[in-house]
């Protein structure tokens, strides 16, 4: 592509969601590794220290890191963000839309705010990312874009009625974007990980969960981690790198891809 010619010389630049903790950490040390300039968005501060130590760590790594206090439900912090994002690096390579939540509940059981805050974060929050990138990418005639979903939004889980409507409704959002974007030099596709080890996982709240999923009785999430199979972030993050720059993960759009541990679990 043209557009790809004259930025050839320019370092690469990744912008994340969710990304100063959790898997979003994970995917910016990765990204970093290689060579990438990063942006992080997240609903923390940057002047937090969970964020400072992400920051660190990619700085220590070479990268230079726009970090922004973005909310994906908002608008106007969207447009901030890839707009700061466009005047410092001018080009975005791959966007990977990480940012979300989960609760639980069986369906009978869940409140209106309950079912609208996680379909405002993880399905609406993840349209709104992926209409940005698809408009600045536009303008440079390449780029990837990446949506983290889930096995949940694949088979579906008891108790997690919320999750697996907005990961079932990421998935068809990226295959609509992908038929959008057709000819344009931008791919979009969703990986969908089992469980992951994350903060997220490390509640209480998240092993009842397991507890009444596999009929166990773990005390506590070390207990848990321990007791049944768990995606490490890097598993995931290996993917998530192959996917926004290998020159087989150009190759294809609109496509989901499960990380299940081999086992169809959910």
């Amino acid at each position: 592509m043209k557009g790809e010619k004259v930025m050839s010389e320019q370092k690469k630049t990744v912008l994340i969601t969710g990304g100063a903790m959790g898997q979003g950490r994970a995917h910016a040390v990765k990204y970093a590794q290689n060579g990438f300039n990063v942006v992080l968005a997240d609903m923390l501060d940057p002047e937090d220290e969970r964020f400072q130590e992400t920051i660190k760590e990619l700085n220590e790594l070479g990268a230079e890191v726009l970090a922004v206090k973005a909310n994906i439900c908002s608008t106007p912090d969207m447009e901030n963000l890839f707009a700061k994002s466009w005047e410092k690096f001018g080009r975005l390579d791959v966007v990977i839309a990480n940012a979300g939540v989960i609760n639980f509940g069986n369906t009978w059981e869940l409140t209106d705010e309950q079912v609208e805050k996680v379909i405002n974060i993880d399905l609406i929050g993840t349209w709104r990312t992926n209409k940005y990138a698809a408009q600045y990418m536009r303008k440079q005639g390449f780029g990837r874009i990446i949506n983290i979903a889930s096995t949940s939004g694949m088979y579906g889980t008891p108790q997690l009625a919320t999750y697996c409507m907005a990961k079932w409704g990421v998935r068809g959002l990226t295959k609509t974007l992908a038929q959008e974007l057709k000819g344009t030099g931008i791919v979009v596709n969703t990986i969908c990980p089992t469980k992951v080890k994350t903060p997220m996982c490390e509640t209480e709240s998240y092993v009842k969960f397991i507890n009444d999923l596999t009929g166990n009785d773990f005390k506590n999430w070390q207990e848990m981690y321990d007791g049944v199979p768990f995606l490490d972030v890097e598993d995931i993050s290996d993917m998530v790198y192959w996917l926004g720059t290998s020159r087989a993960g150009g190759k294809f759009s609109g496509r989901d891809l499960g990380l299940d541990l081999g086992t169809l679990q959910q």
